[in-house]
Protein backbone atom coordinates (compact mmCIF):
# COMPACT_ATOMS: atom_id res chain seq x y z
CA UNK A 1 0.00 0.00 0.00
CA UNK A 2 1.63 3.17 -0.92
CA UNK A 3 0.00 5.40 1.59
CA UNK A 4 0.77 4.43 5.34
CA UNK A 5 1.75 7.10 7.35
CA UNK A 6 -1.44 8.51 8.24
CA UNK A 7 -2.37 11.17 11.32
CA UNK A 8 -5.35 10.47 13.13
CA UNK A 9 -7.24 12.11 15.65
CA UNK A 10 -10.15 11.90 17.41
CA UNK A 11 -12.95 13.17 19.92
CA UNK A 12 -14.92 11.91 22.72
CA UNK A 13 -18.05 13.13 24.63
CA UNK A 14 -19.90 12.06 27.74
CA UNK A 15 -23.15 12.37 28.84
CA UNK A 16 -24.52 11.87 32.30
CA UNK A 17 -28.04 10.76 32.90
CA UNK A 18 -29.93 11.48 36.01
CA UNK A 19 -32.54 9.29 36.99
CA UNK A 20 -35.03 10.31 39.23
CA UNK A 21 -35.95 8.87 42.71
CA UNK A 22 -38.00 6.35 42.72
CA UNK A 23 -41.95 6.09 43.38
CA UNK A 24 -44.96 4.32 44.47
CA UNK A 25 -46.99 5.14 41.83
CA UNK A 26 -48.11 2.23 39.74
CA UNK A 27 -46.12 2.18 36.20
CA UNK A 28 -48.93 1.62 33.44
CA UNK A 29 -47.29 -0.40 30.50
CA UNK A 30 -46.92 1.25 27.16
CA UNK A 31 -49.74 0.31 25.21
CA UNK A 32 -48.83 -2.86 22.35
CA UNK A 33 -47.48 -1.70 19.07
CA UNK A 34 -49.92 -2.28 16.29
CA UNK A 35 -50.41 -5.37 14.44
CA UNK A 36 -48.14 -5.65 11.09
CA UNK A 37 -50.78 -5.71 8.18
CA UNK A 38 -48.68 -7.01 5.58
CA UNK A 39 -48.89 -10.32 3.58
CA UNK A 40 -45.75 -11.22 4.70
CA UNK A 41 -45.08 -10.10 8.05
CA UNK A 42 -41.67 -8.50 9.09
CA UNK A 43 -39.40 -9.82 6.29
CA UNK A 44 -40.11 -10.26 2.23
CA UNK A 45 -37.03 -12.16 1.08
CA UNK A 46 -36.24 -12.91 -2.87
CA UNK A 47 -38.31 -9.96 -3.94
CA UNK A 48 -37.31 -10.14 -7.89
CA UNK A 49 -36.16 -5.76 -8.68
CA UNK A 50 -35.84 -6.88 -12.19
CA UNK A 51 -33.64 -8.88 -14.96
CA UNK A 52 -30.88 -8.54 -16.68
CA UNK A 53 -28.13 -9.99 -18.64
CA UNK A 54 -25.07 -11.22 -16.69
CA UNK A 55 -21.65 -11.55 -17.57
CA UNK A 56 -22.34 -14.63 -19.98
CA UNK A 57 -24.54 -13.30 -21.42
CA UNK A 58 -27.33 -15.12 -19.71
CA UNK A 59 -30.75 -13.51 -18.09
CA UNK A 60 -30.71 -13.39 -14.62
CA UNK A 61 -33.36 -12.42 -11.93
CA UNK A 62 -32.32 -9.58 -9.89
CA UNK A 63 -33.24 -10.01 -6.19
CA UNK A 64 -33.50 -8.22 -2.68
CA UNK A 65 -34.80 -9.14 0.70
CA UNK A 66 -36.56 -6.63 2.51
CA UNK A 67 -36.98 -5.85 6.36
CA UNK A 68 -39.50 -3.93 8.34
CA UNK A 69 -38.83 -2.11 11.68
CA UNK A 70 -40.00 -4.69 14.69
CA UNK A 71 -42.72 -2.44 15.57
CA UNK A 72 -43.67 -0.96 12.49
CA UNK A 73 -46.74 1.40 12.92
CA UNK A 74 -48.80 1.05 9.43
CA UNK A 75 -50.10 4.43 9.68
CA UNK A 76 -46.38 6.29 9.02
CA UNK A 77 -43.71 5.82 6.89
CA UNK A 78 -40.04 5.81 7.32
CA UNK A 79 -36.84 6.18 5.99
CA UNK A 80 -35.34 3.52 3.72
CA UNK A 81 -31.42 1.77 3.62
CA UNK A 82 -30.58 -0.45 0.56
CA UNK A 83 -27.16 -2.31 1.65
CA UNK A 84 -25.10 -4.34 -0.64
CA UNK A 85 -22.92 -7.13 0.01
CA UNK A 86 -19.07 -7.74 -0.50
CA UNK A 87 -17.17 -10.24 -2.15
CA UNK A 88 -15.22 -8.60 -4.73
CA UNK A 89 -17.69 -8.57 -7.61
CA UNK A 90 -17.14 -12.66 -7.91
CA UNK A 91 -19.16 -13.93 -4.70
CA UNK A 92 -21.36 -12.91 -2.03
CA UNK A 93 -25.02 -12.87 -0.82
CA UNK A 94 -27.51 -10.89 0.44
CA UNK A 95 -28.40 -13.59 2.99
CA UNK A 96 -24.96 -12.99 4.33
CA UNK A 97 -26.50 -8.98 5.25
CA UNK A 98 -29.28 -10.40 7.28
CA UNK A 99 -27.69 -9.58 10.58
CA UNK A 100 -26.81 -6.21 9.16
CA UNK A 101 -29.95 -5.76 7.90
CA UNK A 102 -32.01 -6.69 11.40
CA UNK A 103 -29.93 -4.46 13.67
CA UNK A 104 -30.99 -1.65 10.93
CA UNK A 105 -34.61 -2.29 10.74
CA UNK A 106 -34.85 -2.41 14.49
CA UNK A 107 -33.22 0.97 14.16
CA UNK A 108 -36.07 2.20 12.57
CA UNK A 109 -35.73 1.92 9.15
CA UNK A 110 -37.40 -0.32 6.09
CA UNK A 111 -33.84 -2.26 4.72
CA UNK A 112 -33.46 -3.91 1.64
CA UNK A 113 -30.52 -6.60 0.81
CA UNK A 114 -29.76 -6.44 -2.49
CA UNK A 115 -28.20 -9.28 -4.88
CA UNK A 116 -26.36 -8.09 -7.74
CA UNK A 117 -24.71 -9.06 -10.71
CA UNK A 118 -21.09 -10.76 -10.00
CA UNK A 119 -18.95 -12.46 -12.58
CA UNK A 120 -14.77 -11.13 -13.62
CA UNK A 121 -11.78 -12.84 -14.99
CA UNK A 122 -9.95 -12.45 -11.44
CA UNK A 123 -6.30 -13.56 -11.16
CA UNK A 124 -5.65 -16.51 -9.75
CA UNK A 125 -5.01 -17.27 -5.85
CA UNK A 126 -1.59 -17.45 -6.58
CA UNK A 127 -1.18 -13.89 -8.59
CA UNK A 128 -4.76 -12.06 -7.50
CA UNK A 129 -3.09 -9.31 -9.53
CA UNK A 130 -3.17 -11.45 -12.88
CA UNK A 131 -6.77 -10.23 -13.31
CA UNK A 132 -8.83 -9.10 -16.51
CA UNK A 133 -9.35 -5.40 -15.65
CA UNK A 134 -11.53 -4.85 -18.66
CA UNK A 135 -14.24 -7.97 -17.03
CA UNK A 136 -13.14 -6.29 -13.84
CA UNK A 137 -14.34 -2.47 -14.84
CA UNK A 138 -17.40 -4.30 -16.74
CA UNK A 139 -18.37 -5.93 -13.35
CA UNK A 140 -18.60 -2.44 -11.02
CA UNK A 141 -20.86 -0.76 -14.33
CA UNK A 142 -23.31 -3.48 -13.78
CA UNK A 143 -23.14 -4.00 -9.44
CA UNK A 144 -24.05 -0.29 -10.30
CA UNK A 145 -26.73 -0.27 -12.49
CA UNK A 146 -28.62 -2.78 -10.58
CA UNK A 147 -28.34 -0.63 -7.13
CA UNK A 148 -29.97 1.58 -9.00
CA UNK A 149 -32.58 -0.10 -10.47
CA UNK A 150 -33.04 -1.91 -6.95
CA UNK A 151 -33.85 1.38 -5.90
CA UNK A 152 -36.31 1.89 -8.13
CA UNK A 153 -38.12 -0.82 -7.49
CA UNK A 154 -38.28 0.17 -3.93
CA UNK A 155 -39.87 3.24 -4.60
CA UNK A 156 -42.36 2.36 -6.84
CA UNK A 157 -43.40 0.26 -3.79
CA UNK A 158 -43.15 2.97 -0.94
CA UNK A 159 -47.18 2.33 0.22
CA UNK A 160 -46.62 -1.48 0.19
CA UNK A 161 -43.46 -1.29 2.23
CA UNK A 162 -44.21 2.15 4.38
CA UNK A 163 -41.22 3.83 3.19
CA UNK A 164 -40.39 7.80 3.36
CA UNK A 165 -39.09 8.76 -0.35
CA UNK A 166 -37.59 12.19 1.56
CA UNK A 167 -34.92 9.79 3.09
CA UNK A 168 -33.09 7.37 1.61
CA UNK A 169 -29.68 5.94 2.47
CA UNK A 170 -27.43 3.60 0.74
CA UNK A 171 -24.44 1.04 2.54
CA UNK A 172 -22.40 -1.54 1.89
CA UNK A 173 -19.29 -3.88 2.67
CA UNK A 174 -15.88 -3.78 0.49
CA UNK A 175 -17.18 -4.22 -2.98
CA UNK A 176 -20.90 -3.43 -2.04
CA UNK A 177 -19.39 -0.12 0.07
CA UNK A 178 -17.88 0.49 -3.46
CA UNK A 179 -21.27 -0.36 -5.21
CA UNK A 180 -23.27 2.10 -3.07
CA UNK A 181 -20.30 4.77 -3.66
CA UNK A 182 -20.99 4.97 -7.23
CA UNK A 183 -24.67 4.19 -7.06
CA UNK A 184 -24.40 7.66 -5.01
CA UNK A 185 -22.26 9.42 -6.80
CA UNK A 186 -21.95 8.65 -10.49
CA UNK A 187 -24.03 9.67 -13.54
CA UNK A 188 -24.07 9.00 -17.33
CA UNK A 189 -21.90 11.80 -17.95
CA UNK A 190 -18.88 10.74 -15.44
CA UNK A 191 -19.84 7.32 -17.49
CA UNK A 192 -19.32 8.98 -20.86
CA UNK A 193 -15.26 9.95 -19.64
CA UNK A 194 -14.28 7.05 -17.51
CA UNK A 195 -16.51 4.22 -18.60
CA UNK A 196 -17.21 4.94 -22.40
CA UNK A 197 -17.32 1.34 -23.62
CA UNK A 198 -19.26 0.12 -20.58
CA UNK A 199 -21.73 2.55 -21.34
CA UNK A 200 -21.96 1.55 -25.05
CA UNK A 201 -22.27 -1.94 -23.89
CA UNK A 202 -24.17 -1.74 -21.42
CA UNK A 203 -26.64 1.49 -21.55
CA UNK A 204 -27.24 4.08 -19.04
CA UNK A 205 -26.21 3.63 -15.26
CA UNK A 206 -30.09 4.31 -14.89
CA UNK A 207 -31.99 2.41 -17.43
CA UNK A 208 -30.72 -1.05 -16.60
CA UNK A 209 -32.89 -4.17 -15.00
CA UNK A 210 -36.29 -2.85 -15.21
CA UNK A 211 -38.84 -0.07 -16.74
CA UNK A 212 -39.02 1.83 -13.94
CA UNK A 213 -37.75 5.57 -14.04
CA UNK A 214 -38.45 7.38 -10.53
CA UNK A 215 -36.07 9.89 -9.75
CA UNK A 216 -34.70 10.06 -6.17
CA UNK A 217 -31.90 11.41 -3.83
CA UNK A 218 -29.35 9.56 -1.81
CA UNK A 219 -29.32 11.80 1.79
CA UNK A 220 -26.44 9.34 3.62
CA UNK A 221 -24.35 6.97 3.34
CA UNK A 222 -22.41 3.98 4.92
CA UNK A 223 -19.39 2.52 3.53
CA UNK A 224 -17.63 -0.20 5.16
CA UNK A 225 -14.01 -0.68 3.16
CA UNK A 226 -15.45 0.97 0.42
CA UNK A 227 -13.74 3.29 -2.56
CA UNK A 228 -14.77 6.13 -5.28
CA UNK A 229 -13.15 5.73 -8.50
CA UNK A 230 -12.90 9.44 -8.48
CA UNK A 231 -12.33 11.15 -5.59
CA UNK A 232 -13.40 14.47 -7.53
CA UNK A 233 -16.74 13.15 -7.30
CA UNK A 234 -16.75 14.31 -4.06
CA UNK A 235 -17.03 18.18 -4.61
CA UNK A 236 -19.15 21.54 -4.07
CA UNK A 237 -21.78 20.59 -5.69
CA UNK A 238 -22.30 16.75 -4.47
CA UNK A 239 -21.05 15.40 -0.97
CA UNK A 240 -23.26 13.21 1.02
CA UNK A 241 -23.19 12.94 4.74
CA UNK A 242 -21.15 9.60 5.20
CA UNK A 243 -19.47 7.08 7.84
CA UNK A 244 -17.43 5.10 7.32
CA UNK A 245 -15.46 2.27 8.80
CA UNK A 246 -11.97 0.63 7.65
CA UNK A 247 -9.10 -1.37 9.14
CA UNK A 248 -6.18 1.12 9.14
CA UNK A 249 -3.76 -1.81 7.24
CA UNK A 250 -6.51 -2.64 4.51
CA UNK A 251 -4.37 -4.49 1.73
CA UNK A 252 -7.52 -4.60 -0.58
CA UNK A 253 -9.24 -1.63 -0.35
CA UNK A 254 -6.86 1.83 0.34
CA UNK A 255 -7.56 3.34 3.05
CA UNK A 256 -6.51 6.59 1.35
CA UNK A 257 -5.04 6.21 -2.90
CA UNK A 258 -4.06 2.97 -4.65
CA UNK A 259 -5.79 0.70 -6.34
CA UNK A 260 -7.61 -3.23 -5.67
CA UNK A 261 -5.28 -5.62 -3.74
CA UNK A 262 -2.64 -2.60 -4.79
CA UNK A 263 -2.47 -4.53 -8.33
CA UNK A 264 -0.92 -2.08 -10.99
CA UNK A 265 -3.39 -1.49 -14.42
CA UNK A 266 -6.50 -1.34 -12.35
CA UNK A 267 -8.45 1.95 -11.69
CA UNK A 268 -7.32 4.47 -8.79
CA UNK A 269 -9.72 3.41 -5.84
CA UNK A 270 -9.90 6.44 -3.57
CA UNK A 271 -10.76 4.94 0.09
CA UNK A 272 -12.49 6.45 3.38
CA UNK A 273 -9.46 8.75 4.55
CA UNK A 274 -9.28 10.56 1.00
CA UNK A 275 -12.92 10.19 1.12
CA UNK A 276 -12.99 11.71 4.88
CA UNK A 277 -10.79 14.48 3.56
CA UNK A 278 -13.18 15.62 0.33
CA UNK A 279 -15.95 16.16 2.37
CA UNK A 280 -14.57 17.94 5.18
CA UNK A 281 -12.84 20.01 2.67
CA UNK A 282 -16.33 20.65 0.93
CA UNK A 283 -18.35 21.14 4.87
CA UNK A 284 -19.98 17.90 4.68
CA UNK A 285 -20.45 15.56 7.40
CA UNK A 286 -18.19 13.06 7.36
CA UNK A 287 -17.08 10.55 10.55
CA UNK A 288 -13.96 8.13 9.68
CA UNK A 289 -13.74 4.97 12.12
CA UNK A 290 -10.50 3.08 11.65
CA UNK A 291 -9.55 -0.19 13.58
CA UNK A 292 -5.35 -0.38 14.04
CA UNK A 293 -3.48 -2.70 12.94
CA UNK A 294 -6.11 -4.56 11.22
CA UNK A 295 -6.43 -5.81 7.50
CA UNK A 296 -9.23 -6.07 5.61
CA UNK A 297 -11.20 -8.79 6.97
CA UNK A 298 -14.15 -11.18 6.77
CA UNK A 299 -16.02 -9.03 3.67
CA UNK A 300 -14.78 -5.88 5.00
CA UNK A 301 -15.59 -5.66 8.41
CA UNK A 302 -11.72 -5.59 10.00
CA UNK A 303 -12.83 -6.82 12.95
CA UNK A 304 -15.31 -4.38 13.67
CA UNK A 305 -18.82 -6.28 14.88
CA UNK A 306 -21.92 -5.65 12.88
CA UNK A 307 -23.48 -3.81 16.40
CA UNK A 308 -20.89 -2.00 16.87
CA UNK A 309 -21.01 -0.49 12.70
CA UNK A 310 -24.77 -0.81 11.83
CA UNK A 311 -25.50 0.80 15.76
CA UNK A 312 -23.48 3.93 14.57
CA UNK A 313 -25.19 4.59 11.41
CA UNK A 314 -27.70 3.80 12.57
CA UNK A 315 -27.95 6.69 14.53
CA UNK A 316 -25.77 8.60 12.27
CA UNK A 317 -28.45 8.25 10.01
CA UNK A 318 -31.47 9.33 12.61
CA UNK A 319 -28.87 12.61 13.16
CA UNK A 320 -29.21 13.70 9.89
CA UNK A 321 -32.80 13.17 9.55
CA UNK A 322 -33.75 15.04 12.49
CA UNK A 323 -31.05 18.02 11.07
CA UNK A 324 -28.39 17.88 13.47
CA UNK A 325 -25.59 15.43 12.32
CA UNK A 326 -22.64 14.92 14.65
CA UNK A 327 -19.70 16.57 14.09
CA UNK A 328 -16.91 15.63 11.75
CA UNK A 329 -14.36 13.19 13.08
CA UNK A 330 -12.17 10.20 12.52
CA UNK A 331 -11.95 7.80 15.69
CA UNK A 332 -9.80 5.05 16.14
CA UNK A 333 -10.95 1.80 17.51
CA UNK A 334 -14.51 0.66 18.76
CA UNK A 335 -15.63 3.92 20.10
CA UNK A 336 -19.21 4.23 20.34
CA UNK A 337 -19.12 7.78 18.82
CA UNK A 338 -23.05 8.78 18.07
CA UNK A 339 -25.72 9.44 20.30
Amino acid sequence: MKTRHVLLFFFSATIFLACSSASNKRITPPEPPPPVDTSFGLVEKDVEYGTATDWTGAEVSLKMDIYLPTNIDTSKRYPLIVYLHGGGYNDGDKSTSEKKCRILADSGFVTATVNYRLGWSSGSEADPCDGDTTSFNEASYRAVQDANAAIRHLLSKTDKYRIDTNWIFITGSSAGATVALGAAYMDDGFARRRYPNELTTFGSLFTSGNRIRTTYGIKGICAVAGALVDSNLINSERAYPTITFQGQEDMVIPIDQGTFMDCPGYLTFYGSLCQYRQLTRFGQTAVANFLPDAGHGDNGEAGFTDEFMMGNAACFFHRIIRGNPPGSAIYLGTQYNCD
